[in-house]
């Protein structure tokens, strides 16, 4: 049940932050595609930024992301499990922040890419990670509501 519950959450959060970051990025100027191809380079390597890589790369980071989103999505439903609604909401806010701060101290370093991110201003890459988070704790509640 949990499993199920942190899994739909992941999902939720990662389509919530994926759509945040679409209408954020024309507003910043910066280039969403590119920042899609970016989360593939763990993956691909420096090919996920080649020109004629973009399809592959779009593909590959757009499941990147999906799959992280998931894999801590899972970790906030085990962790925040119990709380009334309004709690997960700040815990989900929480998490978001507690996302960033290992994904950009400590996950993309050990994988020797956080060069993917500098290009982030901190505003950005924390208001992201709190729509991520907050996105994760609406899919536990409505995932609770639901019966799933």
């Amino acid at each position: 049940m949990r499993l199920r519950e942190g899994i739909g959450a992941g999902i939720v959060g990662g389509v919530v932050s994926a759509a945040w970051a679409l209408l954020v990025s024309p507003i910043l100027g910066t280039d969403p595609l590119e920042e899609t191809c970016l989360a593939a380079v763990p993956l691909l390597g420096d090919r996920a930024m080649q020109p004629g890589n973009t399809p592959l790369a779009l593909l590959v980071g757009g499941m990147s992301h999906m799959a992280v989103s998931v894999a801590w999505g899972i970790a906030f439903t085990l962790a925040c499990r119990g709380l009334s609604p309004v709690a997960m909401l700040a815990a989900g806010a929480f998490f978001g922040v507690a996302v960033w701060l290992v994904m950009h101290h400590v996950l993309l370093p050990a994988l020797g890419v956080a060069w993917i991110i500098a290009g982030f201003s901190t505003a950005r890459a924390v208001t992201e990670h709190v729509v991520y988070g907050t996105g994760v704790a609406m899919g536990v509640l409505r995932l609770r509501r639901s019966g799933v």
